[in-house]
């Protein structure tokens, strides 16, 4: 097999290169531990297995069909994205097909950490099939990071607006904000700094990184205009905003579901300031991290402490473990159908 970072031969140059396969299973080891001591503080502090067990009994099944109906949305919004960043290269390309990309690098970045780069290097090859120039594939990706960055940290500012409004803007949230914005700063100015700048060549430390330095050049390679056009980055951050939105409903919805009630501000409050504690962790898909800032959301904010937790872990499974069942058989059946195309 080749290196990671080789480039292989071919018009698609290194997004045409093999996906870095590395697997680092030891990385999920700190999330674990602390998502398995989180629930155990939570059923031996204020709550016996019995009560949070009835919980999840007693979940009404219409919610949750709803639950599942906002999920679907949000790779929807990916997949518009994504479109309309090919439409802007002349590229027509179908949403649906789009969406299915983001479901399967979803898998991707859990099944094997590299830090997202594996799944937007498979995604780029994806918009490679549907006849994407490697510069507007590229693009596509990046312009998917800067417009997150953006709703993101638009969604922390009405978050933090809202705590503060409600004098529940404590030292650990402030601190939370503060990191976040270091790296809501720094990411997006090194994708405008590096784009374009096709001379550009990754430092030798950069290499050691499994597929950094082919996304790296693939950045260098992306028309920077494209990247700043600012319709284009207005309507994607706008779909970024409503991913979050539907993420945050989708845990609003999972209260309901338990026969809890809370307001739309607290809701979207906790999962934000949860969304951040999982942007400035690094492990992979913030296990552990996110839970445990959510449940300390959700019951500084006044939602009983094993409802929070319940609603949580129910919000896990529908944005993280359920969609691993469907994403990783479009993801097998894309690599194989990958490795069938280069057998012949």
């Amino acid at each position: 097999m080749p290196s990671p970072t080789a480039e292989t031969p071919g018009d698609g140059g290194l997004l045409d290169g093999p996906l870095p396969m590395r697997r680092a299973r030891w990385w999920w080891v700190p999330g674990a531990v602390l998502l398995i001591a989180l629930v155990a503080f939570v059923l031996a502090r204020h709550a016996e297995e019995e009560q949070f067990l009835h919980l999840l009994r007693q979940a009404r099944p219409g919610w949750l069909l709803v639950a599942v109906m906002l999920q679907l949305a949000t790779y929807l919004c990916d997949g518009v994205l994504w479109q309309r960043v090919l439409r802007h290269t002349g590229i027509q390309a179908p949403v649906w097909g789009l969406a299915r990309l983001s479901l399967m690098k979803l898998t991707f970045d859990q099944l094997i950490p590299t830090a997202g780069i594996g799944g937007s290097m498979m995604v780029a090859r994806g918009l490679r099939k549907v006849g994407a120039a490697p510069g507007a594939a590229a693009a596509a990706i990046l312009m998917t990071l800067l417009c997150f960055y953006a709703a993101q940290a638009l969604s922390v500012g009405w978050s933090l607006a809202y705590l503060w409004s409600h004098e529940e803007l404590d030292a650990l949230v402030q601190w939370m904000a503060t990191a976040f914005a270091g790296v809501a700063i720094a990411v997006p100015a090194i994708i405008l700094l590096l784009a374009g700048r096709e001379d550009w060549r990754p430092g030798p430390w950069l290499r050691r990184v499994p597929g950094l330095p082919a996304l790296l050049r693939a950045v260098a390679g992306v028309p920077p205009g494209l990247l700043r056009d600012p319709r284009l980055l207005a309507q994607g951050t706008l779909l970024q905003t409503a991913v979050f939105v539907l993420d945050a409903a989708t845990l609003g919805v999972l209260v309901r579901a338990l026969g809890e009630a809370t307001s739309l501000g607290t809701v979207f409050a906790s999962f934000m300031m949860a969304s951040v504690a999982q942007t400035v962790s690094f492990i992979p898909g913030g296990v552990g991290t996110f839970e445990a800032a959510s449940v300390a959301m959700l019951a500084f904010l006044g939602l009983p402490v094993e409802a929070a937790l319940t609603a949580t872990l129910l919000l896990r499974g529908f944005t993280l473990w359920l969609p691993l069942l469907p994403g990783f058989y479009l993801l097998r059946w894309s690599l194989s159908g990958n490795k069938h195309q280069d057998d012949h």
